[in-house]
């Protein structure tokens, strides 16, 4: 068994796969920061994230990946540790 730890100055999150999405959809964000207008970003994709959290099991999950102004292409998780928590609202 392997026992790989994430040095404590990288995120808990590894982002593994990025799969593209061609369907020229949208994301809509809320942000929970207290502004109150609406993001809405183009959906470049999907990504599969691994979180590894100390004493826990991973955990594996798909997320969105848009495209963003300052980032580029940036998985959602990754973009709320930028800017702040996010509500994805609708792809559309």
């Amino acid at each position: 068994m392997i026992n790989y730890r994430i040095p404590p100055e990288d995120s808990d999150r590894i982002v593994t796969q990025l799969i593209p999405d061609t369907t020229g959809k949208t994301a809509q964000f809320r942000s929970e920061a207290g502004f109150d207008d609406m993001e809405y970003l183009p959906l470049m994709g999907w990504a599969i994230v691994i979180r590894v959290r100390p004493g826990q099991l991973p955990e594996v999950f798909f997320e969105p990946v848009v495209e963003d102004r300052c980032h580029g292409p940036i998985a959602l998780g990754d973009l709320e540790e930028e800017v702040g928590p996010l509500t994805l609202l609708d792809i559309a």
